[in-house]
């Protein structure tokens, strides 16, 4: 019988490299030294006497920072230089004894390998030898001092473990000041704080960083890849050199690609990420300049296209747009162009895509997003154009337009308003000239909800008003956009509240001398828009009126009249005579009932009324004619140009009844 050893315990070296820290510690004093030695260095900057001026103040403070900085990071570095030299020290004693009981190891295992082989001896033919009881108890005693020998490995291999997570912790807290986490990646979160107190260092490193993010996000690979992506790089979407080198380097093909996929991913749940990165990156401040505002002009939403893309990429502008972080000039930009979609599609942009409303309208949010955001620069880019203001007053508001009257009300505060209030002039006026063939706004909708603003929006720009109505009084016809401008302040004016307060501006810009030799007229023709808007409010209550009797009038004719004519015999007599009474009872017989015009009726001489009144009664300054006369004779002009409205022409309904119809009493009625 033989008596074997047992196996050796495994001593394995500490994992890692012991080299490989050394040469941190060496880089880390180096870089130690250095940041101490820059701070010496700059300590004399600060305190330079004799700069002057703007540059002098901006590169004084940069030194500071400087300092700032090599001083703190000085201290870290030393801190983590110091801690991790000791953790190397314990590394290469812990290393040294593994080293030395690997030695033990194998030099007991070969002598009690000779040992058994002699207390064994060979075995005899005829079966094994006997084991002496020494041959057993060498075996036992090599096995028990091998345990020990795995016992001390361990205990060297969790000390080295405990070390080096105290050593991580001071190197974690050494990171913090400079925006670091001690995790896997946060390289990017470092780089971003330097670059923020260093710019004139950290414009260089934040372009790197955002071009690397770029690629990342754009690069083939899974769902998951791209998850990862965005979620590492969203934290600094929205800081400016990082934002204008993501956006420069996506370019409009990469910007568009994402939107496509921020699309495929509205309503899942995981939207969001996506949605906030591409916020911040265009969205941020200066996002109209630079890279991030060419690309933003290269991402154009198709405003006809029926392909469903189209729909989709109005959806993720949505849903970037209800991300926090996407400022001012986002929502401005995108904002138009869903607008023009709108207009060209006559349908919400992305109707078709927004899961039944679950997802955010994107007009909407673009409002939203400007109310909030406080630029009045923005909110007067949105609403300088008429198409934008027409669409914005027809779509309906089911929730209410508050957006819409916060947007109107902030772009009345800044200095683009005038912009903004000649726009809204020419949509209120669109379909009212003599000839216009367009739809007229609905002053129920959504108008009536923000007439408020609107008002105060034409009213606060004398620059508007006065040209408007001086183009009236300077002879000759006016041309179209003039036109259409005039009409739109008399459409203005059929509310009370507006006509009083566009009056009272109008009164105080022609008293401050802003119409100069023309403030009668001016003043006259402001009277004939009060006449105009007058009789508008009834010709509007009118139109009203009659929509809801054709509309009434259609479904008695479908609901009753036409089943009514499907009976035959004595009893279809009988109802066909008795229908047009109960119809008329009902007043659902297409007659418009509406009551006589008793509005105020304005003339030539409450136009010199009201120029007496602002300017006095003695001659305007500069002017060739009394007030009086001027103004009856601006009154006059405007009146003849606006012309007398008359009320709307019957339906085509209501003619078509009025026919006289052939002769059909000889006939059988139906089953007779």
């Amino acid at each position: 019988m033989t008596v074997p050893l047992p196996p050796p315990v495994a001593l394995p070296a500490p994992p890692g490299s012991p080299d490989a820290l050394g040469s941190v510690v060496d880089q880390l004093t180096s870089a130690a030294y250095a940041a101490g030695l820059t701070v010496y260095l700059l300590q004399p900057a600060g305190v330079l006497s004799g700069w002057q001026g703007a540059d002098a103040t901006v590169a004084a403070a940069e030194v500071v920072a400087a300092r700032a900085v090599a001083a703190d990071l000085h201290e870290a570095v030393a801190a983590a230089a110091s801690r991790l030299a000791d953790h190397h020290e314990l590394w290469l004693t812990v290393l040294a004894r593994v080293m030395t009981l690997r030695d033990d190891q194998r030099s007991r295992f070969a002598d009690a390998g000779a040992r058994l082989a002699a207390l064994v001896g060979i075995p005899l033919e005829s079966g094994s030898a006997a084991t002496p009881a020494e041959a057993v108890a060498l075996a036992r005693a090599v096995a028990d001092e091998d345990a020990g020998r795995g016992v001390e490995h361990r205990a060297l291999l969790e000390l080295l473990a405990e070390d080096a997570a105290v050593a991580a912790a001071v190197l974690a807290g050494a990171t913090r000041p400079f925006g670091g986490t001690g995790r896997p990646g946060g390289t990017a979160a470092v780089t971003v704080r330097l670059a923020v107190q260093l710019p004139g260092w950290g414009a260089g490193a934040l372009a790197a960083l955002g071009e690397e993010a770029a690629d990342q996000l754009t690069r083939p690979g899974t769902a998951e890849g791209l998850t990862t992506a965005v979620q590492r790089w969203r934290p600094y979407a929205s800081v400016p050199g990082f934002a204008d080198a993501l956006v420069g380097r996506l370019g409009a093909d990469g910007v568009t690609w994402l939107l496509s996929v921020l699309a495929g991913l509205a309503g899942t749940g995981e939207e969001e990420p996506l949605a906030g990165l591409l916020a911040g990156a265009l969205g941020g401040p200066g996002s109209l300049d630079g890279p991030a505002g060419e690309v933003l002009d290269a991402v154009h939403l198709s405003p006809d296209d029926p392909d469903g893309a189209a729909d989709d990429q109005a959806v993720a502008m949505g849903l970037v747009l209800a991300a926090p972080g996407a400022g001012s000039a986002l929502p401005a930009v995108w904002g138009r162009q869903l607008l023009d979609r709108e207009t060209a599609r006559g349908a919400r942009a992305g109707a078709a895509g927004t899961r039944g409303g679950l997802l955010p309208d994107p007009v909407e949010a673009s409002l939203t997003v400007l109310a909030r955001s406080g630029d009045a620069g923005s909110a007067a880019l949105l609403l300088d154009d008429p198409v934008a203001w027409t669409t914005l007053l027809s779509r309906p508001w089911p929730a209410g337009a508050d957006p819409l009257r916060a947007v109107v009300e902030l772009a009345a505060s800044g200095p683009e308003a005038g912009r903004a209030a000649r726009a809204a002039l020419l949509a209120l006026g669109a379909g009212l000239g003599r000839d216009g063939t367009g739809r007229v706004l609905d002053d129920t909708g959504a108008l009536a909800q923000v007439r408020g603003g609107v008002t105060d929006l034409v009213a606060g720009q004398p620059g508007v008003l006065l040209p408007v109505l001086g183009a009236a009084v300077a002879g000759g016809a006016l041309d179209a956009r003039d036109d259409t401008a005039l009409r739109g302040l008399g459409y203005l004016v059929t509310d009370a509240g507006s006509a009083s307060q566009v009056t009272a501006a109008v009164g105080t810009a022609l008293q401050a001398g802003a119409a100069g030799a023309s403030a009668a007229e001016v003043a006259g023709a402001h009277v004939a828009v009060l006449e105009y808007g007058e009789r508008l409010r009834y010709a509007l209550a009118w139109g009203h009126t009659q929509s809801r009797a054709v509309d009434a009038q259609m479904l008695w004719e479908l609901g009753v009249s036409q089943p009514l004519s499907l009976v035959s015999g004595r009893a279809g007599e009988l109802l066909d005579v008795i229908e047009a009474p109960v119809a008329d009872l009902l007043d659902v017989d297409g007659d418009v009932e509406i009551g006589p015009d008793t509005g105020r009726v304005r003339t030539a001489e409450d136009a010199v009324d009201f120029a007496g009144a602002v300017l006095g009664p003695d001659v305007a300054p500069g002017a060739f004619l009394p007030s009086g006369a001027a103004a009856r004779a601006g009154f006059e002009r405007t009146a003849d140009l606006l012309g007398r409205l008359v009320a709307p022409s019957e339906s085509q309904l209501d003619q078509l009844r009025d026919m006289p119809l052939p002769d059909l009493s000889s006939r059988p009625r139906r089953g007779g």
